[in-house]
């Protein structure tokens, strides 16, 4: 028994080289490291343990235990690192630490064993045989170690049968029960030799044999699985930690691997799905799960899966499910959408403020500018030109204030108008609808709108249109009109004497056909204070008014430029401008229309100029007594003011204050026009009109109804038009328009020019 203690020692020692040389090769990573330590401490262990055989006394068997216990000081805990590397366990530093210190004390005390009893409290050297024998009582720091080593043991047998059973490769799982058998036969030598189950542990270590059979299974799991090969290892080691749960699933619908992640999504994938005999029905459903694509919560996450499938030679032979961590992108966009309901919620509050401002603004200045025109009809009317009296001044003087308030109230609607503008186009609720229109028609409502502002200022007001132009096109009308407005305004704002000339051109060498792009360029000329060449650049800034020392008399917010740019931009078109300082400006509009129709403009100058006398005529001729008009409104100052504005038509005219007044007015009498105010509190003009016209055998079914509305954002016209209305005449009451309007809707025959 002797020589095959001694055989099993030397055989240990050659095969801890052998381990050493491969850990020494291939060294990587702490897995190398660790078992480099535990063989190396086995080496020494097993050093010392030869020399306590070959002991004669107790002062050479105490000397030679001193050296086997340098390296079985270290080897529990070397052991035990190594498995948890081995199976990816994360063990923080500092306990790591903490135990080498507590294992330098002990050998410490075993250095000077012969002086305390801290490890032993007695020895006496015997002889059993041909075996030499340290009879000995431990003391607390033995029993510490004995505790310590247990511990190891214990946990490294739990570890490593723990990797075994999870473990789903065929080939490590061949390893990994390689070194659980090995694990168990150092476990259970110790257990033989710390209780003496067997007679040979009363004599010697038992325990070096449980180290020589670990060191036969472990030079096999190297050489022949690979234990120690980095990249196998880092594989599993990479798969393990990744973020994502991975799932694979054979071409037979079988899952053959998980990973440490997916386990945590799905606790049943190792005793329920893995093996021959899966639950068929939580299969499918976890399969169903990973099909579907859809976000997954688990466990207070969301999870998104996604499928690959994998080729082999060119054949299906499974399929590789991920499911990645997606909650903080999930609540950054439930963030994201929560700040974009607020920032919507806050510019539809902004809107309905504007909608609400223009309307309460519009609403006196609806007066004002009404009981103004009123006072310059009773001042013209009450003077008498062969004789000047104090009356007379006064009312001269009454009509200057009242052009003054004209003045103002044109320029603070125009304000209102372009905060309206510039708002919507910045929360990008400005659009841009096409829609075939008349050219002639377009530059005809702008030339008559600023005819009369020019012809207030004494300025030469000019339009010059090519005859050939294509007279029907498509584009946003109502935009277009809006910016040719804009330059000519401003035009006649800065332009004290001389002229206004508005051009009009077409593409130069183009072949006009419908369903082409006839580039239109529009020029705009005055012969105003012009601008300094620096200050051409702030033109189009809002809120920017340029040489304000010069300027300073003339009203406006700087924002009809702004616009107009803005809008050329959206409708695919540009603007420039030349100018000099006190001579005069020209601006350029260049804007890309389709054709619709070759029908040519024609000789415009000529049908303006005739269109202006026919308007003038009308306007100072219009009467209409035998008419009959409803106006409803729900403010008693505007129907006062409609009746001062109709006046001088003669039209009889009943008013009602609501819509349900109106409502009971319309059936009893029959009229030929109605003038309906939207904006009505119970019932809107909106829902006037439907119940007018679905009156049962009413007397106004087809009486043209004109929507009256402070509500003057572009595109409502057309909007209250869709709700059945017959046209639209915006607040505050324009004299012009409105006589304009009522001759296109009254009964001809009752208009008397």
């Amino acid at each position: 028994m002797y020589q095959f203690v001694i055989s099993v020692l030397y055989f240990t020692i050659a095969g801890l080289f052998a381990v050493c040389w491969f850990a020494l090769k291939k060294w990587k990573s702490r897995l190398h490291t660790y078992l480099f330590f535990f063989c190396v401490s086995n080496l020494v262990y097993d050093t010392g343990c030869l020399l306590e055989l070959r002991s004669i006394n107790q002062e050479t068997y105490v000397t030679a235990l001193k050296m086997a216990y340098l390296g079985r000081i270290w080897i529990g805990l070397s052991l035990f690192l190594f498995l948890v590397e081995l199976c990816y366990i994360f063990i923080p530093g500092y306990l790591i630490t903490a135990a080498a210190v507590i294992h330098v004390i002990i050998y410490a005390t075993i250095l000077d064993i012969e002086r305390n009893d801290l490890y032993y409290n007695y020895m006496e050297f015997a002889m059993e045989g041909d075996f030499p024998k340290l009879l000995h009582s431990g003391g607390p720091l033995y029993y510490l170690l004995t505790a310590l080593n247990l511990f190891y043991t214990v946990g490294g047998v739990f570890l490593i049968t723990r990797k075994f059973i999870r473990e789903k490769s065929e080939i490590a799982k061949k390893r990994y029960f390689l070194i659980t058998i090995a694990i168990f036969a150092v476990g259970g030598t110790y257990v033989i030799y710390f209780f003496k189950l067997i007679p040979l542990a009363r004599k010697f270590d038992v325990t070096v044999i449980g180290f020589a059979v670990c060191v036969v299974l472990l030079l096999v799991a190297i050489i022949k699985f690979g234990m120690l090969d980095a990249t196998a290892a880092a594989k599993n080691y990479v798969v393990d930690e990744l973020s994502e749960a991975v799932i694979t699933v054979d071409s037979e619908g079988k899952i053959t691997f998980f990973n440490k992640p997916a386990e945590k999504l799905f606790p049943e994938l190792g005793d329920k799905l893995m093996g021959d005999d899966p639950d068929p029905e939580l299969l499918k459903d976890v399969c169903d799960i990973l099909e579907s694509g859809e976000p997954l919560k688990l466990n207070g996450k969301i999870y998104t899966p996604k499928a690959n499938r994998l080729t082999e030679d060119e054949k299906n032979v499974g399929t590789l499910y991920t499911l990645t961590d997606d909650s903080e992108h999930y609540r950054y966009m439930d963030e994201l959408r929560a700040q974009m309901q607020i920032a919507d919620e806050a510019n539809e509050a902004k809107s309905q403020f504007l909608a609400n401002m223009s309307h309460e603004i519009r609403t006196p200045i609806n007066a004002v500018l009404g009981f103004n025109e009123m006072i310059l009809r009773e001042c013209k009317g009450a003077k008498d030109p062969e004789e000047e009296t104090d009356s007379d001044t006064a009312i001269s003087n009454i009509g200057s204030y009242a052009v003054n308030i004209k003045n103002a109230g044109s320029n603070l609607l125009s304000i209102i108008n372009g905060i309206l503008d510039i708002s919507k186009i910045e929360a990008g609720r400005m659009d841009i609808v096409d829609a075939p229109y008349a050219l002639s028609s377009l530059l005809n409502d702008v030339s008559n709108m600023v005819f009369f502002k020019a012809k207030e200022k004494g300025l030469e007001f000019t339009v010059d249109v090519d005859e050939n132009l294509p007279d029907e096109l498509c584009g946003d009308k109502a935009r277009i009109r809006q910016v040719i407005t804009n330059i000519l305004a401003n035009a006649v704002k800065y332009t004290d004497k001389g002229s206004v000339r508005l051009t009009v051109r077409g593409q130069e060498d183009m072949k006009i056909e419908p369903g082409q792009l006839l580039n239109l360029k529009i020029e705009v000329k005055d012969t105003g204070i012009g601008m300094k060449e620096e200050d051409i650049d702030k033109l189009f800034t809002k809120f920017q008014r340029l040489d304000l020392t010069h300027n300073s008399t003339i009203e406006g917010t700087g924002l009809g430029l702004a616009i107009s740019r803005q809008l050329m931009n959206m409708m695919g078109g540009n603007i420039k401008v030349e100018s000099k300082y006190g001579e005069g400006s020209t601006f350029v509009m260049e804007l890309p229309q389709k054709i619709v129709s070759i029908e040519p403009v024609g000789d415009f100058k000529t049908r303006f100029e005739k269109d202006l006398k026919e308007a003038k005529s009308s306007e100072e001729v219009f009467m209409a007594p035998d008419a009959h008009i409803l106006v409803v409104d729900d403010t008693r100052v505007n129907l006062t003011v409609a009746r001062g504005l109709l006046k001088n038509t003669g039209i009889r005219i009943d008013t009602a204050a609501s819509g349900s007044e109106a409502i009971e007015k319309t059936l009893k009498e029959t009229y030929d026009l109605i003038l309906m105010d939207q904006r009505m509190p119970g019932m809107d003009g909106t829902q006037a009109l439907k119940v007018i016209r679905d009156q049962e055998k009413g007397k106004n079914l087809d009486t043209p109804v004109i929507c009256l509305t402070a509500d003057a954002i572009i595109g409502a016209k057309e909007r209250y038009i869709a709700e059945g209305f017959s046209d639209y005449l915006a607040k505050p009451i324009n004299n012009h328009e409105l006589l304009q309007i009522m001759t296109m809707h009254l009964p001809q025959d009752k208009i008397i020019r």
